[in-house]
């Protein structure tokens, strides 16, 4: 074969499997960003004391983790985060909240987002305005259902603070 044709070709086949990968990339970005915006809702929801839509978007596994922002030891496996994100549902009403989205990270089936996250509710118990500010990080998996949470970590030390 001449060596043009040759050539031509591979630089033909090359653009053809970078154009695919672009386009598959893209695509999995495309979901990743409509699972934010989901996750957004459900979180919401959860602030206004209904955990259902924020628990149906965690992965099943054992491997799962969960260091609440409401203090308490990390939570790990489906049942342990299922009855924590219950009685977080339960000690939130009335939510409102400001996601402030810092880094956004997708690379293939794993993805995580560091954010701050400004909430106000009513507490159930008391009734009273409460504030939470919080810093988290979150982990997300692509399983065969789609994107899921894997980890979630969220703490309130937006302080900084010298060792003593």
């Amino acid at each position: 074969m001449n060596s043009i044709v040759v050539k031509t070709l591979i630089f033909a086949a090359t653009f053809l499997l970078f154009s695919l990968s672009t386009e598959a990339q893209t695509k999995h970005q495309t979901e990743f960003h409509k699972f934010l915006s989901t996750l957004d809702a459900a979180q919401l929801e959860l602030q206004n004391g209904k955990a259902d839509p924020f628990k149906s978007l965690w992965s099943r596994s054992d491997d799962i983790t969960l260091s609440g922002g409401f203090g308490g030891m990390i939570e790990k496996g489906w049942p342990a985060i299922s009855n924590r994100l219950d009685w977080v549902g339960a000690n939130f009403s009335k939510g409102k909240n400001t996601v402030e989205r810092l880094v956004t990270n997708q690379d293939g089936k794993l993805a995580y987002v560091i954010q701050l996250e400004h909430i106000s509710f009513v507490a159930p118990e008391t009734g009273k305005d409460a504030t939470r500010d919080y810093r988290v990080t979150m982990i997300f998996r692509r399983e065969k259902a789609g994107w899921r949470i894997v980890h979630r970590q969220a703490d309130s030390s937006l302080t900084k603070q010298a060792p003593q």
